[in-house]
This record gives structure tokens, sequence and C-alpha cells, in this order.
């Protein structure tokens, strides 16, 4: 017996509203800084779950049986608790930016597999508990496959929609200045649960309202399955091609795979367009059931052009991340291009074979990805290790070795793996290992790990830098022995310090604690940057310098005409953030100094 509420309006409705809430709930963990955003995997955990699996609920009420909706539930609880969890675990600080940032969302590519994994299981269970099997007929796998993709686009509209009024109707009041419904829906109390309860509501309506659903669904299959014939014909004429132009001029490119792969993706998706639930051949033009056959052998050989291609770029450069995931959409590629032939082979135009075809795959897809997300075929584990050997056997030189792979784009994978380099490496060139290992784990960025800043000693730094006041000025033995490789932002460390480049310098006291701090600017009228000595006799980049490149004041500087004041207004102290309010434009006429009659007085 299905689940018959007398509204379930109500219930899906109140199920999106406790979704709002809760997401509004962890969003103001978030701001305030308490648990559970003080715990990254309890968090993304969390918001996963109350992310996906309300979802699921709203569109499984009505649709199926109350015990199949509560182990379902449970099951995509479970589904999405694991890999948020294993998400953050594999990589649970942001290296890139804030050092040993907690990370506390699942990656980008995590929420794009979980909701594949989800949908796909979702309508296989739909289908199935409507035809009371395990396995349900292609014909309602197909219905609730196109069903739920049309009502989330439609849902997706919708709400996209509806904030598109919400923000006009502000406008309006703020024509008559009135702003109290501007600042309503800024608030993240207000917007994420009105956005949930709009996507329950998008969803109660497209289902209620099949026929919709169902009209849209038609129109689209009918348009997309006349580009069939066009595509078919595009991928047979580039095999045809290739025995004329060799395989050479694919293989120069560094793409080949990608384009293959996803000409194969669209021949697939147009040949399900013409099939539809596999009712419709008896009226479907002739031009489009032999477009089926002639797509389906020219998904083959694109298919193994891709293995191929994966193949040389493996045993070239080894095992990286992107080239697993090729892999695993190469093996899904293959279950659909055996099956295909295969239908194409045993009835023709027909194709029935390929309804079986795709219920198959799709359970290969939900398989491979629940693999790839876990620590079963982590892309990052198995790249690590394969990277790593190829270093330690001296098939690749240290110079050749990207680094900030490890460091960055490895998760804990990989900065376990550069600590340990940095230690105990192996193999005959384990000292550039080392260096190579301590200079990545010290950089501040990718570029960093990866490119060494270039040697520079100290008597370069004082042939490039002149002291341009106070006239007969020395810079400090000690800010021209400073290193500069533990700078948080060492793309604004003048090039004078660690390349052969030049720099004007002044030595002034900016805090008036007797100890002249440095600025540089670099000439003719570049930037300037401020520097303090330390108490341990090191020095600090203290900022940047506005409006030096404003006209005359880089000569003025030079013939010492300025002065050290304190700032007109004092600075805001914001969650320990100093706001400091700058002047960013260049004032057509300087003030004059009191007592100065130009404005200017020699520096102190």
């Amino acid at each position: 017996m299905r689940l018959t509420l007398p509204n379930h309006a109500v219930s899906r409705l109140s199920v999106g509203l406790a979704q709002g809430i809760a997401l509004s709930l962890l969003y103001q963990s978030v701001q305030q800084k308490i648990w559970p955003a003080t715990n990254g995997s309890v968090f993304a955990l969390l918001v996963t779950v109350a992310f996906f699996v309300p979802t699921l609920v709203i569109s499984g009420l009505g649709n199926l049986r109350p015990r199949t909706l509560l182990v379902w539930g449970a099951v995509a609880t479970a589904i999405c608790a694991g890999l948020a969890y294993y998400d953050i675990v594999r990589d649970p600080v942001t290296l890139i930016g804030i050092p040993q940032m907690p990370r506390i969302v699942p990656t980008g590519t995590m929420w794009l597999s979980l909701a594949a994994i989800l949908f796909i299981v979702h309508t296989l269970t739909v289908a199935g508990d409507a035809d009371r099997r395990v396995i349900a007929t292609y014909p309602t796998h197909f219905d609730a496959s196109w069903k739920h993709g049309v009502q989330f686009v439609l849902a997706i509209c919708f709400v996209a929609v509806l904030w598109g009024l919400l923000f006009l109707g502000s406008e309006l009041f703020r024509l008559i200045r009135l702003e109290f419904f501007a600042t309503l829906i800024r608030k993240q109390t207000f917007y994420i649960p009105v956005t949930a309860l709009a996507f329950a509501c998008a969803l109660h309506v497209t289902d209620v309202r099949a026929s919709i659903v169902q009209g849209t669904r038609t129109l689209l299959l009918v348009l997309l399955s006349w580009l069939l014939p066009l595509m078919a014909l595009i991928a047979a004429g580039f095999v045809v091609a290739l025995a004329f132009t060799g395989l050479t001029p694919l293989w120069g490119t560094r793409w080949a795979a990608r384009i293959l792969l996803i000409a194969a993706a669209a021949l697939i998706f147009l040949i399900n367009a013409a099939h539809q639930d596999g009712r419709v051949d008896d009226r479907t033009a002739a031009l489009l059931r032999y477009a089926k056959v002639l797509a389906a052998i020219a998904i083959v050989p694109l298919t193994v052009l891709t293995a191929i291609a994966l193949y040389l770029r493996v045993v070239q450069y080894g095992w990286t991340p992107d080239r697993i995931i090729a892999t695993a959409c190469v093996v899904v590629a293959a279950f659909y291009a055996a099956g295909y032939v295969y239908a194409a082979a045993r009835a023709g135009a027909a194709m029935k074979a390929l309804e079986s075809t795709n219920v198959m795959t799709a359970l290969v897809i939900v398989g491979v990805l629940l693999m790839l997300r876990s620590p079963v075929l982590d892309p990052a584990r198995i790249s690590v290790a394969d990277q790593v050997h190829r270093l330690e056997a001296g098939i690749i030189t240290p110079e050749q070795f990207d680094f900030a792979f490890l460091r960055y784009r490895a998760g804990r994978f990989g900065t376990d793996e550069l600590e340990r380099l940095a230690a105990r490496p192996q193999g005959s060139q384990a000292a550039a290992i080392a260096e190579r290992a301590n200079q990545a784990r010290r950089a501040n960025t990718p570029y960093q790990a990866t490119h060494p800043l270039p040697a520079i000693s100290q008597e370069m730094r004082a042939r490039n830098i002149t002291v341009v006041q106070p006239s007969g000025g020395v810079l400090p033995d000690s800010f021209l022995r400073e290193t500069w490789t533990s700078v948080s932002r060492p793309f604004l460390v003048p090039r004078c310090l660690v390349a052969d480049a030049k720099c004007e310098a002044i030595l002034t006291d900016l805090d008036g604690d007797g100890q002249p701090e440095v600025l540089l600017f670099v000439p003719p009228a570049g930037g300037g940057t401020a520097f303090k000595a330390t108490s341990d006799n090191h020095w600090e980049m203290l900022g940047t310098l506005t409006n030096a490149f404003c006209p005359g004041v880089r000569d003025a500087l030079k013939a010492g005409q300025f002065e050290v004041q304190a700032p007109p207004l004092k600075d805001l102290i914001v969650n320990g953030q100093r706001l400091r309010v700058s002047d960013f434009g260049c004032n057509p006429k300087p003030q004059a100094a009191p007592g100065s009659p130009n404005g200017t007085r020699p520096a102190p």
C-alpha cells in the first residue's frame, strides 16, 4: 500500500521547513564559531545529511510505501554521513590561503558524486517499489528517472524566479525609502528556510501535476532525438578520418581523452533520447532507428581510443587523480559500448537489450562513485603512492616531481608522504628529494612549493638597494641577511629582496620606538612596502604603502620632504581583526603642514 496521507502538501512543506531551519542553524554555528562548526567532520556530516536526505523524503512521500521510505531514508543518511565524514578525514585542512585552516564543508567533487549516487538509487528505489520488484520494468525506470530529473530542474527554476521577484520587491520598497523588506530577505534566518520551503513546494506541485512533467519530458526528448543522426554522422566521420590521418595528431594533443569521453557521453545520451522507454520504436522514423545503431557502433572506437590515450599518459607520467577519474569514466563507457553493440547485434534497430544495459550500468556507476569517494579507490591515495614510487625509483628526477601536488592537492596522503620524504627519503637522490620536500613544507603557495626562491646573497641585496633617505644611510645587516622564506604573503615581497632587481630605500621611525623602519620602493613609479625589525633580530613585512604612485611623491621622498604623522582616524578592532580607513586617492593640492609654508618638513 502506498503512503496516502490526506494532504501530502502539508507533509512535504513541513519537511522542507524543517530542512531550512536545520541548515539555518548550521550556518549560524559557522558565523558564531560554535559547535558543530568547530568540528569539521561532524559539521560536514550534518550539513550533507540536512541538504540531501529531506529532499529525498519530500520526493518519496506519495511515491514510496512507508516502510520503503523509512529504509531508504536510513540508507541515504548512512551514505551521506559516511562519504562526508571521510571527505573531511582524508583532507582535514585548507592549506592554500590561510595555513592549517580547518575544513568543515566537503569538496565540490564529493557533492556532485553524492548527488549522482542518491539520484540513481532513488529512482531505482521508486521504480522498484512501484512495480513491487527489486528491478522494475524498463518503462517504469525510465518514467521515474526522467520525472525526478525534470522535477528537480523545474524546482531550481522556480526558486530562482522566486528570488528574482523578492529582490524586485525590495527595490520597489526602496523607491519610497523603506528598507525593512531588503533587510529581511538578506537575513540567513529568512532566506535559507524560504529557499528550502520553496523548493519543497515546487517538488510537490510538479508531483501532483505529473502531466506537466511528462509533457515537458516528451517535448525535450523529441527535440533531442533529432540531434542523434547529426552526432552519429560526426562520430562515424571522425573514426573514418582516423584511417587517413593516423593517430599521431590525436596523441599530440593534451586533451584527447577528455574530448573522446565527452563525445561518447553525448552519443549515449542521444541514443536514450531517441529510444525513450522502448515503446516508441514503432512510431519512430527509420532515420532515428538506424542512427541509434550507427551511434552504438561509433561508441566502441571512441571508448577504445580513450583507453589507449589514458594508458599512454599513465605509462609516461604515472597516475594522477584526474587520470584515475578518467579511467573510471572509461570503465562506465565500456559497459555502455559493449551493451549497446550487443543490443544492436541481437535485435537490430530495436536495440531492446539497451534497456538492461542502462539499468546494469546505472548500478556500476553507483559502485564506481562509492569506491572513488571512499578509501577503496581514493584517487589521491593511489596517485601519491604511484608518483612517489616513480620518484624514489629514479624514473623521474626531484626537479621534475610535483611536490606542490603532495602539499596542496593530495589531502593527508600527500602531506604525510611529504613529511616522510623530508625526513627519510629513499633512492640515489635522497638528499635532493629531502631538500625539495622541505622546501614544499615551508612554502606558502603552490608556486613556491615547486619554484624555489632564487639564491641571492647579502652583498647582492646591498648593491641593488639604494638608500635615498637619510643621505648616506646604510641598511641594517640583519635586514640584508633576512631570507624572506616564511612571509605569509610572498607575492608582496619586493623583487630586490629575492632576485636581482633594484629598489630604493628610506629609513625612518614610523612607530616612535627609536628604531628606524625600512621603506622599500620599486623605481621609477612602483609600489612601496614597509618592514620592521622584530625582537629576535629578524624582520617582518608590515604592509604596503598607499598613494606611493601619486604625482610628486617619489621626488619629495628622495628630497626628504616628508613627515611622520599619526593617522587622523583610529582603527577599529573587530573580532581580532584591525579595520583601517585608508585614502586610496591622490590629493590634487596637498595640505600645508603646520608651521611649514610648502607643506613639507624634513625627515626626522
